[in-house]
């Protein structure tokens, strides 16, 4: 992969701005950079390590026409012993996914712990009646033992009315096997890399899910078996934007709420959330129409 210095270099060049003509289009978006901090990041003198930094970044993705994660996936961990040695514990799926097993058992799902996770970066797309349609998300993981051919995705939705989306995959990566359980509206599907990983190597993959219509969506959370050294969320809403916005994190589905916190949109409809050494959980967004 690029460097993040390399990449923004790039992308800045391709977009044909100065550095004072990005620094507008974040201001509008409601975030304050700062030049010199631009120059830096983009001559690889210094990263972006603050929350505040990050989320700076995924703006800077969607000035620059970029993907979700087109530039904060190039930024890994800060501290690769961290990766190594995560602060928290794997979480058991039955933990975050109760109704799991069954496919666990029909895929032969690898072990959590073959992966160790670098990044994760949600898009999520609401539309103009307050619909999901559209979740992007890309992955950076690191294989832990040799022979890593797949990994396993899941998504659970809250309306069990609705026709399960359409997952499909992305770049550097194929899909497998999907499964849905039609009680718990639980989806399983493989995400193969697109070469066999040894221990060691690094690669990134990148899904999306197609939403049918169904009830207004009220928020949006990332169930993490493992730790993510970097974890970032951006919802893009239609025409109607929520009236308040919150941040918060779970140790599991029983546990309570910590770390709520207010998010603010942008003129544009769009609200991100950033966060580094994210421990095994929940972290996501809610909000109130």
């Amino acid at each position: 992969m690029p460097s993040f210095a390399n990449a923004l270099d790039a992308a800045i060049s391709g977009a044909g701005l100065t550095l004072d003509r990005l620094r507008e289009h974040l201001a509008a978006r409601g975030v304050t950079v700062s030049r010199s901090a631009l120059a830096y990041w983009r001559t690889g003198r210094s990263l972006p390590g603050r929350e505040a930094s990050l989320h700076a970044v995924v703006e800077l993705e969607q000035v620059l026409g970029l993907g979700a994660g087109g530039l904060t996936s190039l930024l890994g961990p800060q501290d690769r012993q961290c990766s190594r040695s995560p602060r928290t514990p794997l979480l058991e799926r039955r933990r975050l996914w109760p109704s799991v097993r069954p496919s666990t058992l029909e895929f032969a799902l690898p072990p959590e712990d073959q992966v160790r996770l670098w990044s994760v970066h949600d898009e999520l797309v609401v539309d103009d009646d307050r619909q999901e349609r559209l979740l992007r998300v890309r992955v950076v993981a690191e294989a832990a033992v040799d022979g890593v051919v797949r990994m396993a995705t899941y998504y659970q939705t809250e309306d069990r009315d609705r026709r399960p989306p359409r997952f499909a995959a992305g770049h550097c990566c194929r899909a497998g096997r999907t499964r849905v359980d039609e009680v718990s509206g639980l989806l399983v599907a493989e995400l193969f890399f697109d070469r066999e990983l040894r221990a060691g190597e690094v690669a990134a993959a990148e899904y999306e899910l197609a939403f049918p219509p169904g009830r207004p969506v009220r928020g949006y959370h990332r169930r993490l078996t493992r730790p993510a050294p970097l974890y970032t969320c951006r919802v893009r809403f239609g025409s109607r934007v929520p009236e308040s916005i919150r941040r918060f994190e779970q140790r599991d589905l029983a546990a309570p709420r910590r770390k709520v916190e207010e998010l603010r949109a942008t003129e544009s409809g769009a609200v991100t959330l950033a966060a580094r050494e994210v421990g095994s959980g929940i972290i996501g967004i809610d909000w109130t129409w």
